[in-house]
């Protein structure tokens, strides 16, 4: 049965009939996966699909795909199946549903929801690589001494103990395989049609399934969206200003609120001052405090506050951190240190194409991301970046502009202010996207669908009734 699972996966993914070779059609089956309640939340079921490591060979090694389902909470009126596509890279689908979820109980009445953890996260044989070499990543700043011919030979001898500690499947991450993935649970489902919703660095899943499988679609929810149209320097570009835009957002809510601790200091100038102390190595993570916090991890941490976003928890941290004495030395160069350790940020690099000819180059693009965030100086999709610049397996999902015909009405979710996902890859993705409706979340942070009464009510209604807001809608900020 898991072959047959398999078989007919490929051949519906390659497009051919699948009464040519026995497969039963999706309308007379009905699942073919073992469910089993969840160990770690008996209230949920979960299963495992098996797929092809390489799309392309179907017969060869295969995996087990995690999948976990919560049933529909009201079965009569029962809609069919959504599969929630998690973000990331690196985000656990099955723990979000595990957790308890982020769908509206309206949703949970209406349909069976479905999630997973992706290939090479998690229970997905993860992909891992090695601890020493993950942990301390060469200097990403050119103009502190940074060199990209050493993030590349660091990025050649990461890729190699990933080789090493996962296997094949490290050539096989991205996006369209996560696709296929979705389509061989789909058939093992047995349902003819699926709704999606995928969530950050999930709608890049979720929009490979547009394009392959345009009518095995219900419906798409794409929530706070990646533009896989960009090239390198135009990520670059659109991301440091996501991240600059959001700070100046903080930093004007910490002037006009006296609640913020921060209030009546120019806290541009406290994350300078951080900046240039990150710099020489004085500064220590707040979580680990035998981990020295190089500049790329502070512009990170505080990205990260600036996701939800926690304007009270970054405030708190900038203090902490300017209240440190200063620590010493600096790390050594990264070392192998023969353990492995998960490490899914590395994915982007199966995804993504970044051009940097030398070090001229180099030092150019790091004075453009300073230019379009002279506070933050850049976004943590920069250390990304120049990993993946020298990752020695191209990417096998080269960005594009979206290649969909023959999909239902697409709906967008967007924060206007959002400092991973930024509102002008939105407006973009909607424009290049046939039948696409963008709404926007005039408001602040990462992920909109359950933002406000007005963001989950307009993605309910268009999950279950098909309905899709009136071009140009707006949700007020909260």
């Amino acid at each position: 049965m898991v072959f047959r699972t398999v078989l007919c996966a490929a051949l519906a993914a390659a497009l051919i009939p699948a009464a040519l070779v026995g497969c039963t059609s999706a309308s007379s089956r009905t699942s073919s996966l073992d469910w089993r309640p969840c160990q770690e939340n008996a209230e949920f079921a979960c299963a495992t699909v098996t797929v092809p490591i390489d799309w392309g060979s179907a017969d060869g090694a295969t995996i087990d795909i995690a999948v976990v389902r919560d049933k529909a909470d009201d079965p009569g009126r029962k809609l069919g199946t959504l599969v929630s596509l998690p973000g990331g890279p690196g985000g656990s689908g099955v723990d979000d549903i595990l957790k308890g979820g982020k769908f509206s109980p309206e949703l949970r009445a209406r349909f069976d929801i479905i999630s997973l953890d992706p290939r090479g996260v998690k229970r997905s044989h993860p992909l891992r690589c090695d601890a020493g070499l993950v942990g301390h990543r060469p200097n990403m700043v050119p103009d502190l001494g940074g060199r990209i011919d050493e993030v590349r030979s660091y990025a050649r001898d990461l890729a190699a103990s990933c080789r090493e500690h996962t296997g094949p499947l490290v050539d096989h991450l991205d996006a369209v395989s996560v696709a296929r993935d979705v389509e061989a649970l789909r058939v093992a489902l047995g349902v003819d049609q699926l709704s999606l919703y995928g969530r950050s660095y999930g709608t890049m899943a979720a929009q490979a399934y547009a394009e392959l499988f345009p009518r095995r679609l219900r419906a798409s929810l794409l929530d706070s969206v990646d533009d896989h149209s960009l090239d390198g320097r135009g990520f670059f570009a659109s991301s440091a200003r996501a991240g600059q835009d959001t700070f100046e957002e903080y930093a004007a809510w910490c002037e006009r609120d006296v609640t913020c601790a921060l209030h009546g200091t120019d806290v541009h100038r406290v994350y300078g001052e951080l900046f240039a102390r990150a710099g020489r190595g004085e500064l220590r993570d707040l979580a680990k405090p035998e981990r020295v916090l190089d500049p790329m991890d502070l512009s990170t941490k505080v990205t990260q506050r600036l996701f939800s976003p926690d304007w009270a928890g970054l405030t708190a941290d900038l203090q902490a951190l300017t209240a440190q004495p200063p620590a010493s030395p600096q790390p050594a160069a990264p070392q192998r240190s023969g353990e492995p350790t998960p490490a899914p940020e590395t994915i982007v690099c199966t995804d993504w194409k970044f051009d940097i000819a030398d070090q001229d180059d180099w030092t150019q693009q790091w004075h453009e991301q300073n230019s379009n965030a002279p506070t933050l100086r850049a976004h943590f999709a920069w250390a990304a970046g120049a990993l993946c610049s020298g990752w020695p397996t191209p990417p096998q999902n080269l960005p594009h502009r979206p290649r969909t015909e023959g999909t239902p009405p697409i709906l967008i979710l967007n924060g206007r202010h959002d400092p991973a996902t930024p509102l002008e890859w939105a407006t973009r993705v909607a424009a290049q996207t046939p039948d696409t409706t963008l709404l926007t979340y005039d408001g602040w942070g990462h992920g909109i669908y359950s933002r406000t009464p007005c963001t989950t009510s307009a993605a309910d209604r268009y999950l279950i009734d098909l309905t899709v807001p009136a071009p140009s809608t707006h949700c007020p900020a909260a």
